[in-house]
């Protein structure tokens, strides 16, 4: 299946990997470099503070938790520690309510 150039994954590289039972597999090979354009704000991570719960503040949707990893190092979503700098992505479409029809 291809990937559509909207996808976060789009330009990733498709490998092709040979599972345990022998069969070959397509995967997508993992970003080790930052994407999506970060904004101008930094958020310091307070304790107990997850990636998702930042997202919502930040993006108004817990589900966009990927962009706000995409703007930083490459990092495990669980390995937060206070005090930590994140860097923010600037809202984008995404996170904009646009309607439908006008009233």
């Amino acid at each position: 299946m291809p990937i559509p150039p909207s996808s976060r994954f789009a330009g990733l590289p498709v490998l092709e990997v040979v599972a345990p039972d022998g069969s070959r597999r397509h995967v997508l090979g993992l970003r080790l470099h930052t994407t999506g354009t970060a904004g101008t704000e930094t958020h310091r991570v307070r304790q107990g503070e997850q990636i998702d719960l930042i997202a919502r503040r930040r993006l108004g949707d817990e589900q966009l938790w990927w962009r706000v990893l995409d703007v930083n190092p490459v990092r495990y979503p669980l390995d937060l520690t206070p005090g930590e700098q994140l860097r923010l992505p600037d809202p984008g479409q995404a996170t904009r309510a646009n309607r439908a029809r006008s009233f």
